[in-house]
């Protein structure tokens, strides 16, 4: 859709649909926005408070995106940074006149960047008390997450959002859809509003600005003390063993509405895996795989859990590995393997349009590598406790023998199978 040029920024906005989110009627509204409504969240405080910083903070920035200058520098931040995404906290060294303009722009509401930084914090939602590191106090930084960043064209203009998903409510093909903001030309007051999806978003090269809370590292502990939880084996029915073998999961599932993570439309149930290599090579499972089910981060969708299918355990098959022999030992998981094919993984909550947070530091055959998966919240792991991933490696002579292994945790089931 053609709109507007300049002779600093280009207004187009390139395979992107006009599409605009009708807001349900809201009754005893009073001086909110429709969008405000989006931010509530009663069960989890933490959450609503970052998802007003970011609101916020979108709304005093995004007038900035008409300066090319600003632009680049955000871009460029992003290119550096392990996430993704560019941390606003650095604009105060980089460059101190935007992040002076955006703390101007803060004081409406009585805040600043700096205050924004210091009490973005997140308290997990149903930690495990059997386990204390399920309950630490997790810190963000206030970013802006480019999630087109390999693909963009820098002299088009961005889109900026508060990253507030819309409730989809009956209509499942807006669920996961973001609002997302635009100028109509450079003189341009007003923002134009409408929605984007996933596809959207890979699809288009205007750069995308969403503001998110963003991690500076994807590294975690690596906890070789703590008892595996899969550490006994199970057997399940015998198939046929016609054909090649490899493995897959088939059942999974949440397994209460505690961890069912998505505010709004169905969880996004998704696993990344890795095989290191007996040579110390890393192949991410996922990566270059054909299919729509096959996400970039080298993460795969599972499937998509209504809110009315949560304590019920789901089937399907997912492809998890090849016969990677010769496989790792799976009686000594708190040793670091060598010599030997050792796949890691973890199960999450998938969210496109937040950045990557860590999931698990994983080592073997000399090689270091960090699980991770696109979440608004480093809690939002499915099975393993991001600090023990590193023991959790698929057992392979197990699967071999039983024909199956459960893999399941307090959040949820998941249960490899070998298959033929």
């Amino acid at each position: 859709m053609e709109i507007q040029s300049s002779d600093e920024i280009t207004y187009t906005l390139d395979r992107i649909p006009i599409i605009k989110y009708e807001y349900p009627e809201l009754t005893n509204r009073g001086s909110q926005l429709p969008i405000e409504q989006l931010l509530l969240n009663p069960s989890d405080a933490d959450d609503e408070k970052i998802s007003q910083y970011l609101y916020k903070l979108s709304i005093v920035t995004r007038h900035l995106i008409k300066n090319p200058e600003f632009n680049q520098i955000i871009i460029d931040l992003a290119k550096n940074s392990e996430t993704e995404c560019a941390n606003l906290m650095d604009l105060e060294n980089v460059a101190p006149n935007f992040f002076e303009e955006i703390n101007s722009g803060l004081e409406q509401y009585g805040l600043t960047l700096e205050f924004i930084n210091e009490n973005m914090t997140h308290a997990p939602v149903g930690p495990d008390p059997d386990y204390p590191e399920t309950a630490v106090l997790e810190s963000y930084f206030p970013a802006i997450f480019i999630p087109n960043l390999s693909s963009l064209n820098g002299e088009l203009q961005p889109l900026i959002s508060p990253n507030v998903e819309v409730d989809p409510g009956d209509d499942e093909s807006i669920d996961d859809n973001i609002i997302v903001w635009y100028y109509g030309d450079a003189t341009s007051i007003e923002v134009s509003e409408i929605m984007i999806s996933e596809e959207t978003a890979m699809a288009t090269t205007n750069p995308l600005f969403l503001l998110d809370n963003s991690v500076s590292t994807l590294e975690t502990d690596e906890n070789k003390d703590f008892e595996a939880l899969n550490s006994s084996r199970s057997t399940g029915a015998a198939g046929s063993t016609a054909g090649s073998m490899s493995f897959a999961s088939h059942e999974y599932g949440i397994k209460t509405i505690t961890y069912k993570y998505e505010k709004y439309g169905k969880s996004d149930f998704a696993v990344t895996t890795i095989n290191i290599k007996p040579n110390g090579q890393k192949h991410w499972i996922y990566n270059g795989l054909n299919g729509s089910q096959y996400k970039s981060n080298n993460a795969q969708v599972i499937g998509k859990i209504h809110q009315s299918d949560v304590s019920y355990m789901q089937n399907k098959w997912a492809f998890h590995a090849g016969n990677y022999q010769p496989w790792s030992n799976p009686w000594t998981p708190n040793v670091v393997q060598n010599g030997v094919n050792v796949v890691f993984w973890n199960t999450f909550e998938r969210d496109w349009n937040h950045s990557s947070k860590g999931i698990g530091t994983c080592s073997a055959n000399g090689t270091s590598v960090s699980l991770e998966g696109n979440m608004k919240y480093s809690s939002e792991w499915y099975t393993w406790i991001p600090s023990t991933a590193n023991i959790h490696y698929t057992r392979f002579q197990w699967l071999d023998w039983d024909w199956a292994h459960w893999n399941s945790s307090k959040k949820a089931w998941f249960r490899l199978w070998k298959v033929y």
